[in-house]
C-alpha cells in the first residue's frame, strides 16, 4: 500500500475534497463566539456531514481505464485511498470536536463519536459500492448524493428511533448508539464486498 500513498495523497490535494475541509474549519472558527450552548452540537453535525462529503470526492481516479492492467489490488488502492483521506479529515474533525467541547462540555461525545464512525463509514461504502458495482472510476458526484441520503434519513427518523440528537441519557441514548452501530457493521460488509477483486468473488 506505500507505493500508492504518494499518488493518492496528490489526488486527494488537487480535488475538490479539501475545500469542503477548508468550510469546516472556516465554520468552527466563525462559530465559537457562539459554542457555548446547544449550537456546539450543531455546528459538530455540520463538521461530521462536511468531512464525510470530503471522503465522498476523494476516490476518483481519471487513470483508472489506464491503470486497470496495473497489479494493484482493489482493496490495496481503497485502503491507500482511504488513508491519505483520513489523514486530512480526521484533523478537523478532532478540531472541530475539541473546540465543541472546550465551549460546551455537556457535549454528548459518544453520541457524536458514533454519529461520525457511522457517516465516515457508510461514505466509504457508498464510493466503493459505485467503483465496485456501476464500473466508474468517478464515483464523487453520485457519493455525495449517496451521504446526503445516509443524512436526511438518520435525521428524518421519528422520535422514538432518533439517531441524531436524541435524549442524551438513559434508554433513547443508548437505543441510538446501538441504531449507529449497526448502520457501522452494515456499511462494513458493503465495503468488504465492495472492495474484493472479481476474482475473488
Amino acid at each position: 500500500m506505500r507505493p500508492l500513498l504518494p499518488s493518492a495523497r496528490l489526488a486527494f490535494r488537487t480535488g475538490h475534497a479539501g475545500l469542503l475541509l477548508v468550510a469546516a474549519v472556516a465554520l468552527v472558527v466563525v462559530s465559537v463566539p457562539w459554542q457555548d450552548g446547544g449550537f456546539a452540537t450543531s455546528v459538530v453535525h455540520l463538521v461530521v456531514l462536511l468531512a464525510a462529503l470530503a471522503v465522498a470526492l476523494s476516490f476518483d481516479d481519471p487513470t483508472g481505464d489506464v491503470a486497470t492492467a496495473a497489479p494493484v489490488r482493489r482493496s490495496t488502492w481503497t485502503a491507500a485511498r482511504t488513508v491519505a483521506t483520513l489523514e486530512r479529515v480526521v484533523p478537523v474533525l478532532v478540531v472541530g470536536f475539541l473546540v465543541a467541547w472546550l465551549r460546551f462540555r455537556p457535549l454528548p461525545g459518544w453520541g457524536l463519536a458514533a454519529e461520525t464512525t457511522g457517516h465516515l463509514v457508510a461514505a466509504l461504502a457508498v464510493v466503493a459500492g459505485l467503483r465496485s458495482w456501476r464500473g466508474t472510476h468517478l464515483p464523487s458526484y453520485p457519493a455525495v448524493g449517496g451521504v446526503l441520503l445516509v443524512a436526511l434519513v438518520t435525521r428524518a427518523l421519528p422520535g422514538g428511533w432518533a439517531m441524531v440528537d436524541p435524549q442524551p441519557w438513559g434508554p433513547p441514548y443508548e437505543a441510538a448508539l446501538w441504531r449507529w452501530l449497526g448502520l457501522v457493521l452494515v456499511a462494513l460488509a458493503v465495503l468488504a464486498v465492495a472492495v474484493r477483486d472479481p476474482l475473488d468473488r
